[in-house]
């Protein structure tokens, strides 16, 4: 039993060490698309993805960006 005991808490440590890298690079992403807090914190809920929150003021669309397929 102690060597099942080892095992298993050897695949802990590997998904803890999987999870904690994937929490980095999450932070990192948000930091680029510089998220508010309470942004961060919906995303780290896992409520929004990080791009749901680009910021429109960038893009100049026309209300004809979004229905590009009736204009045909």
């Amino acid at each position: 039993m102690g060597l099942l005991k080892a095992i298993f808490d050897f695949v802990d440590e590997i998904n803890k060490n999987e999870e904690d890298e994937k929490m980095k690079k999450l932070e990192k992403e948000m930091d680029w698309n510089n998220l508010d807090d309470y942004e961060k914190e919906e995303v780290r809920k896992g409520h929004y993805d990080i791009y749901n929150f680009e910021d429109s003021m960038d893009e100049d669309l026309d209300e004809d960006d979004y229905y590009s397929e009736d204009d045909k």
